[in-house]
C-alpha cells in the first residue's frame, strides 16, 4: 500500500549498549506514518538482547501503547509474546494463540531477537502528539507476575501534509553591450537674466562640486568608458515664455561649457536640451500639498497647452494670490535646474572579478553576470539570495530579475512579496506560469495551481511535473483530514 506521507521521526535507540547489558529491550527504525485509507500504521524493530533472561516455563509480553499528553485517550496495539522453551512446547501443542497477540516467538537463550513489528488502527486527532510506549511484563506457567517495565519509544507527530513545490529561476541572457547611466539635478544660481556661470556664485561651489563628483565616479574606474553627457536645462513659469526658453537653454549650454573646461571630453558626446517651464515640477509639488485651493490650482496646471503658458501663469496669479505668492517663494526656485545624465559602457567581467564588482559597484554587472555568481553559493544560502535581492533592485523593471525574487520570495514563504515580483515578470513565460503555480498550491487553491503547472509543463517546465504530483498529494491530504 503507498503510504501518503512521512510523519515522524528520527529513528532513536532507546537503551543502547548500556541498557542492553542491564537486559532491557532495544527499539530501532520506529516510524508512525499515515496511509491512503487514513490509518496510523506503526513500525519499529524490537529487539530482546541476548541477556535477558525468561525461564523456560516463563512468557514475556511486549504491549505497544499509544496515549496522549494526559491519559485521556489510550489505544493498546498488539502484544508480542516471547515464550520460555517449555511454554513454546505447550504453546506449539495446543495452538492457543492469545486474541490479542501480534506474534508469538519462542526464546533462543544468549541471543539477541529482533521482531519486525507493523501494525495499523484507526486515525484520531488526539493521535497527534501522543506518545508509544513499550509496557513489558514476565510471568510464569501459574500467571503470577515476576516482573514488569514500561519504555518509552516516540511521540507521534501526525502532521497535515507539507507541500514541497519546485520554484523555477531563470537565466538571464549575456548582455553584450552593458550600457549603464549615472543621473543627477543641478540648482545652479544665475543673476537676474542671466546665462553665464559663476562658479563662486551663491551656492555654485556645492553644485559644481556635486557634477563634478559624479563624472568622476565614472571617468576615474578603468572598467567603463563615457560614451555621452545629457544635460537638460529647466526654467519655472514666472515670466514670459520666450525669455524662459532662452535661459533655459542658455543655461544649460554654460553648463555643457564648464564641464568642457574641465575635462577633455570631445564636444559630439555632449547633447544638450531645454525645458523653457517645469509645469510637470510644479504639477507634482501641488499634488502632494495640502493648499486650500488645490484641485482648482491643478485644473490651471492641466489645461496648459503650448502657446498659452504666460496666459495660465497670469491665472494663476490672478485668481489665487496668495498660493501663487507661497508657490513663487517656495517652489519656484527649485524649479530652475539642470538635469544631467552621464552615460558609459562597461567591461566584461569574469566570475572572480564579478563575486568582488557585485559588492562594490553592483550596478557595473549584467544580470546573468550575478545570475552566475548565485550559483557559486549554495541553494537557499543567505549569499545565494543576497545575489538575487540585489539584481532586482539594480535591474526592478526586468521580467527576469523579477521571476528570480519572486521564487526566492516563494522559498522563503513570503507570499505577498513574492506577488509583487510576479506581475513584474513576463505573463506567459513557463517560469511565470510554474511560479505562480507554487504561489496558489501555498495559497492553497489547488485547482489554480494545477491550471498553471499544466500551462507550465506545456511550456517545456520540468519542475511542473513535480509540482503536479504535490497539487495531487495535497488533494489525498484534502481527502482525510478535510480543508
Amino acid at each position: 500500500m503507498r503510504l501518503l506521507r512521512y510523519i515522524l521521526l528520527a529513528s532513536i535507540f532507546i537503551t543502547g549498549t548500556a541498557a542492553a547489558q542491564n537486559g532491557k529491550l532495544l527499539v530501532g527504525n520506529q516510524s508512525i506514518l499515515i496511509d491512503e485509507n487514513r490509518q496510523v500504521v506503526v513500525t519499529m524493530d524490537i529487539t530482546v538482547p541476548g541477556n535477558l533472561e525468561i525461564n523456560t516455563n516463563n512468557v514475556l509480553t511486549i504491549t505497544p501503547v499509544l496515549k496522549d499528553s494526559t491519559g485521556t485517550h489510550v489505544i493498546t496495539l498488539p502484544e508480542v509474546l516471547v515464550y520460555g522453551r517449555n511454554r513454546a512446547i505447550i504453546h506449539e501443542r495446543s495452538n492457543d494463540v492469545p486474541q490479542n497477540a501480534y506474534s508469538v516467538v519462542r526464546r533462543e537463550k544468549g541471543s539477541n531477537q529482533t521482531i519486525n513489528y507493523t501494525t495499523r488502527t484507526d486515525y484520531q486527532k488526539w493521535m497527534h502528539g501522543a506518545d508509544l510506549e513499550l509496557a513489558s511484563e514476565i510471568k510464569g506457567c501459574a500467571d503470577c507476575k515476576e516482573d514488569e517495565g514500561n519504555q518509552y519509544v516516540t511521540s507521534a507527530y501526525l502532521e497535515r501534509y507539507t507541500v514541497k513545490p519546485l520554484v523555477v529561476f531563470v537565466e538571464p541572457q549575456v548582455e553584450q553591450i552593458k550600457n549603464r547611466t549615472e543621473q543627477g539635478r543641478a540648482y545652479l544660481d544665475f543673476p537676474v537674466n542671466k546665462i553665464t556661470i559663476y562658479p563662486e556664485y551663491r551656492r555654485n561651489p556645492d553644485e559644481l562640486r556635486e557634477i563634478k563628483r559624479t563624472i568622476d565616479v565614472v571617468k576615474e574606474d578603468e572598467n567603463v568608458k563615457i560614451t555621452g553627457i545629457h544635460i537638460d536645462g529647466y526654467a519655472s513659469p514666472e515670466g514670459g515664455y520666450k525669455n524662459n526658453a532662452r535661459l533655459a537653454q542658455g543655461r544649460a549650454e554654460a553648463l555643457k561649457k564648464y564641464v568642457m573646461g574641465e575635462y577633455d571630453f570631445p564636444e559630439d558626446i555632449f547633447k544638450v536640451t531645454s525645458t523653457p517651464e517645469d509645469w510637470a515640477g510644479l504639477k507634482s509639488y501641488v499634488e502632494k500639498s495640502d493648499l486650500a485651493d488645490r484641485d482648482a490650482i491643478l485644473d490651471i496646471i492641466n489645461s496648459v497647452v503650448s502657446g498659452k503658458e504666460d496666459a495660465k501663469e497670469t491665472e494663476l496669479k490672478t485668481r489665487f494670490p496668495e498660493a501663487y505668492a507661497k508657490l513663487y517663494r517656495d517652489v519656484y526656485p527649485g524649479l530652475r535646474h539642470s538635469d544631467y545624465l552621464v552615460f558609459y559602457t562597461v567591461r566584461a567581467f569574469d566570475l572572480e572579478e564579478a563575486k568582488r564588482i557585485i559588492k562594490e559597484r553592483p550596478q557595473q554587472l549584467s544580470l546573468q553576470e550575478m545570475y552566475l555568481v548565485a550559483q557559486t553559493y549554495p541553494h537557499g544560502s543567505a549569499e545565494f539570495k543576497e545575489v538575487f535581492d540585489v539584481a532586482v533592485r539594480m535591474f526592478p523593471t526586468d521580467p527576469t530579475a523579477n521571476i528570480n525574487a519572486a521564487a526566492i520570495e516563494l522559498e522563503q514563504g513570503n507570499l505577498n512579496g513574492a506577488v509583487r515580483f510576479l506581475q513584474k515578470a513576463s505573463q506567459d513565460e513557463g517560469a511565470t506560469l510554474n511560479n505562480y503555480g507554487v504561489l496558489k498550491l501555498l495559497q492553497g487553491d489547488l485547482d489554480a495551481a494545477e491550471s498553471y503547472f499544466k500551462r507550465a509543463q506545456e511550456k517545456g517546465i520540468k519542475e511542473a511535473a513535480a509540482n503536479l504530483e504535490e497539487v495531487a498529494k495535497k488533494r489525498k491530504d484534502f481527502e482525510v483530514f478535510g480543508k
